[in-house]
């Protein structure tokens, strides 16, 4: 499956060094408590120009550059790829991973967060038990104010989220598999 893809980055180095070298690591900072979502690793938001811009508001003090790129994901490579954004079964399943390492109960995960979780698992188990070297994830915040947000029914307490935020993480760089060649076309 190809997916179109925006890695937002500082603008330290210039374009042409951005473009060279992106995407960057995005890693555990204990100075600032910075804790990657989905745990260490090469970040991409899926097809979403106006959340990347957000991002690089926020965190690159409006100092940033946005990437963008078409990346192909083996979707049917259950050993590769966990989808955690729109595959009932992957979401099943790494739950139940989570209940047999007693990471996860019935009420939620303790407290515990994914990027931990993630991290715990890559960094502590053979790749048989934890073989994933990219997840994709919906980033929902609490309070959501921002997404365009449509009711079910004129009750008005279910609803659905007609933008959502999906990350796709890439454990290494060298996994990350381009269509046609890598950062295609450049955005700001």
């Amino acid at each position: 499956m190809v997916f179109t893809v925006q890695h937002t980055c500082g603008n330290k180095g210039g374009e042409a060094f951005a473009i060279e070298n992106a995407p960057f690591y995005s890693e555990y900072d204990i100075e600032t408590n910075k804790k990657p979502f989905i745990g260490a690793g090469y970040y991409f938001w899926e097809y979403n120009l106006d959340y990347a811009k957000v991002w690089g508001k926020n965190h690159y003090n409006n100092s940033y550059f946005i990437i963008e790129s078409e990346i192909i994901i083996d979707y049917r490579d259950d050993s590769y790829y966990l989808d955690l954004a729109g595959n009932r079964e992957h979401l099943v399943g790494f739950v139940e991973l989570l209940k047999e390492f007693e990471l996860i109960d019935g009420k939620g995960t303790k407290g515990i967060d994914l990027c931990y979780i993630v991290s715990y698992l890559r960094d502590n188990f053979p790749e048989e038990v934890f073989p994933y070297k990219v997840i994709r994830a919906v980033d929902y915040k609490n309070n959501e104010t921002s997404g365009i947000k449509i009711a079910f029914n004129d009750k008005g307490t279910s609803y659905t989220i007609l933008n959502p935020r999906i990350i796709i993480s890439y454990k290494n760089k060298e996994d990350i598999v381009y269509n046609k060649k890598p950062f295609s076309k450049f955005a700001v």
